[in-house]
């Protein structure tokens, strides 16, 4: 893969929350940050901008939408995930970031100045993003805990002017700030232009583990991953989220993908999904540029 991040498959994650004076300390720095319209886009086309995040967060059921999932990874994109959040001062004391349409109609693969069809459904995106942004929480497993926090303390589009402001939750800032090691990175160009949310939540796992190509999951755990009704059975995952998502990834991302359902008795107990950058593509980059 692209980048690859080195990590053992067995070493528990021991991701935290901040508290206390830590979370205090938060609360008194802050960053605002946000990509020019002429970084959006790489001389070949391609989307600007990586995102990375704890494995923590990656493996938890993140609530979003596909609009909202839109604006948070461009949100996530506008930060340097290797960088403490402490070196850059603001009043109000959170990490902020700005985001114009133009970003999140790229992530969406609209075109604002294409069409005023188009131009209106990114706008229109946004703004929803943001008006329910704020009511959306995460939750992951810590030994016997069960771990809330909301993604945004703060989401505000700016009508007329066409940019939102995410301020992040703090609880946020140990899963995005100073990501040294066991976190998960990859390119929002991989995500650009998906339909479907399950496809973007699978691409997530696989960057999990995209040093070694292969991601071993059980069934239980990509239930709960990518948030799938409790009602569907296998069949229904088959047919409604894997195949879905597998065919959306190989055609949009820089991935091909194969899986198989593994048995236990008589019935399917986990999956194995291999993948590899898909060389035609990169060919075909390359050749244009």
């Amino acid at each position: 893969m692209k980048q690859s991040t080195k990590h053992s498959e067995n070493t528990k994650d021991t991701s935290t929350l901040l508290s206390g004076p830590a979370a205090e300390l938060i609360e008194s720095m802050a960053i605002e940050l946000g990509a020019s319209p002429d970084e959006i886009l790489e001389a070949d086309g391609r989307l600007r901008g990586t995102v990375a995040m704890s494995r923590a967060l990656v493996n938890a059921q993140h609530g979003l939408s596909l609009n909202e999932k839109r604006l948070m990874m461009t949100a996530l994109r506008s930060i340097d995930s290797r960088k403490s959040p402490y070196q850059h001062g603001k009043a109000d004391g959170y990490v902020s970031v700005r985001i114009k349409a133009d970003e999140f109609a790229a992530v969406a693969a609209l075109a604002p100045r294409g069409g005023e069809k188009q131009a209106a459904a990114a706008y229109q995106g946004m703004k929803d993003a943001c008006a329910s942004l704020l009511e959306r929480k995460l939750s992951y497993v810590d030994g016997k805990k069960r771990v809330q926090l909301r993604w945004v303390w703060k989401a505000t589009y700016h009508d007329g002017e066409a940019w939102a402001e995410i301020c992040f939750s703090p609880d946020l800032t140990p899963h995005i700030f100073l990501l040294q090691r066991r976190f998960v990175s990859y390119q929002l160009e991989f995500a650009r232009g998906l339909q479907s949310i399950y496809s973007w939540r699978l691409l997530e796992l696989l960057m999990r583990e995209k040093d070694r190509g292969i991601l071993f999951i059980t069934l239980d755990d990509l239930r709960t991953a990518l948030e799938i009704p409790e009602t569907y059975r296998f069949a229904d995952i088959k047919r409604r989220v894997v195949e879905m998502a597998v065919s959306e990834l190989n055609e949009k991302a820089d991935l091909i993908i194969d899986w198989k359902g593994i048995k236990r008795g008589r019935a399917v107990y986990s999956l194995e999904f291999t993948f590899v950058e898909n060389p035609q593509r990169r060919l075909s980059l390359e050749t244009d540029a």
